[in-house]
């Protein structure tokens, strides 16, 4: 399984029917495409954390905005 798909696995999870993972593309910003606040970043970033086996630094976790970026991280962890 692909990065991407797992991802929205863990969208589908977390955010269960608030966020439509169908609708979400690599350059979809997490704040203002999707919707998800400050908290919600916090419990993607600990449910991706355990998904993919990886740990998020602060700087990493500063300097993602879309998922591609979230993408991007996992990939250059894993």
């Amino acid at each position: 399984m692909q990065t991407i798909e797992r991802l929205m696995k863990v969208f589908q999870v977390v955010f269960e029917e608030s966020v439509d993972a169908a609708k979400i593309t690599p350059e979809s910003s997490l704040r203002e495409d999707i919707g998800i606040n400050s908290i919600g970043l916090l419990y993607m970033a600990m449910a991706v954390e355990e998904e993919f086996g990886i740990k998020f630094t602060n700087e990493d976790f500063s300097a993602i905005r879309t998922v591609g970026d979230v993408i991007a991280c996992i990939e250059a962890k894993c």
